[in-house]
Parts: C-alpha cells; structure tokens; sequence
C-alpha cells in the first residue's frame, strides 16, 4: 500500500520546480505572451495554430496553453527527477535551459515587431514568402 507523501516534501518539490523554471516562466511562458500581446497591434501572428485558437478562444487562450505546456514541463520533471540518475538529471537541465532559450527568441522576435516592424524570423530569411 502506498503512502501519501508528505505535504511539505510536496510543496518543497513544487518550490524546487519553479526554481528551476523561472526563465521559463519569465521567458516562454510571460514574456512570449505579453509581447506577442503588444505585438498583435504592429503585425500579425504567423504561427497558423495559434491564429486559430486566438480566432476562435481569443488571446488569453494562448495563456492558458502556455499554461498547460508549463504543466507538460512538471510532468517531465517528476519522470527525469524520480529516475534519479546522472544522465536524467543532465536531460532535465539541457530541456529547461533550451525552453528559456526559445523563450528569449520568441521575445526578442516580438520586440523587434514591435520596434522594429520587422521579425527576426524574417531578417534571417526563414519566413520569406
């Protein structure tokens, strides 16, 4: 028979969890959305995915989707954290650390929309029609 953890181990574990993830939370999570947000008023969302759901829920469902991503992201945490080895310790900390890097691209794209006029997708030719 299993027992229920302990509520403060779980809390610490959700402690050490966002601890681990606040560039993706500053990043992917907050950073894309408000930027992308703002970003709406100079251009428009090139992602067809999104544009669907922004149609259809409206822009505060992209929140929610980052959301439920974040939650994708604990899970992942629980599995690589409860293997407890060396290699899943290295793949926990290489997938968090690319997440923020996406993050940080993605906001740095939405700025240069914004100020610029322009993305970074575009002035590296990768969305040129």
């Amino acid at each position: 028979m299993h027992q229920l953890e302990n509520p403060q181990s779980q809390f610490a574990q959700l402690r050490i969890f966002f601890s681990d993830v606040k560039y993706i939370i500053l990043f992917y999570v907050l950073g894309d959305f408000f930027t992308t947000l703002h970003a709406l008023n100079y251009g428009v969302e090139e992602n067809g995915f999104l544009v669907l759901v922004i149609e259809e829920f409206g822009i505060w469902a992209v929140l929610v989707l980052k959301i439920f991503f974040l939650s994708i992201v604990y899970w992942n945490y629980q599995l690589l954290n409860g293997a407890g080895t060396k290699w899943t310790s290295m793949l926990w900390s290489a997938s968090r650390k690319v997440i923020a890097l996406v993050g940080l691209f993605l906001v740095i794209n939405n700025l240069m929309v914004i100020f610029m006029e322009s993305s970074l997708l575009n002035l590296m030719g990768w969305m040129a029609l």
